[in-house]
């Protein structure tokens, strides 16, 4: 269940969340990074990052622009257009952009998200945003929490698609 704190509001983020945090996820994952702690501070992602399974230091700082995030989706284009590819649903970059849709969906604006608060070996996400209203959420996912918001957003897709998740970026042009 997630706490909710009462904060100011705060202007809405401009680009979608779910594209802008599926290329981080590819981003990181090309590096091989595996702990993540990113913030959206001053209309950028900052992503502090660690080599090893998290919790775990985090010695790598990057930051994505606007400029960055739309390079970086058109770079993975190639990528996503592979409809060989199985399908699964716990990997960094769809539990990225899962995160992302979710706070499309709800109009949230996005202040953290980390996996690296956890202790041990459980999977745990932790997401903040601001709410429409001004509240400030902090929300605990579990790795199964995680998994079915995932397989949900993909079932979504193909939904609205009409292929059951398959070619929906190559319908949407």
């Amino acid at each position: 269940m997630p706490r909710v704190l009462k904060t100011k509001s705060a202007d809405a983020a401009s680009a979608k969340y779910a594209t802008a945090l599926r290329c981080i996820g590819q981003d990181l994952e090309r590096r091989g990074l595996k702990s993540f702690d990113i913030r959206f501070e001053r209309n950028e992602y900052v992503a502090y990052c660690g080599y090893q399974d998290p919790p775990s230091p985090t010695p790598v700082a990057i930051q994505y622009t606007s400029k960055d995030i739309q390079e970086l989706d058109q770079a993975g284009e190639g990528q996503r257009s592979d409809l060989s590819a199985t399908k699964e649903f716990l990997n960094q970059v769809q539990i990225f952009r899962t995160i992302g849709g979710y706070l499309d969906k709800n109009e949230g604006q996005l202040v953290r998200l980390t996996n690296n608060d956890g202790t041990g070996k459980d999977s745990l996400f932790k997401v903040e945003y601001v709410t429409q209203d001004g509240e400030q959420v902090v929300d605990d996912r579990a790795g199964t929490a995680i998994y079915d918001m995932c397989v949900t957003m993909y079932k979504q897709r193909g939904k609205l698609t009409g292929t059951g998740g398959r070619l929906a970026r190559s319908r949407r042009r």
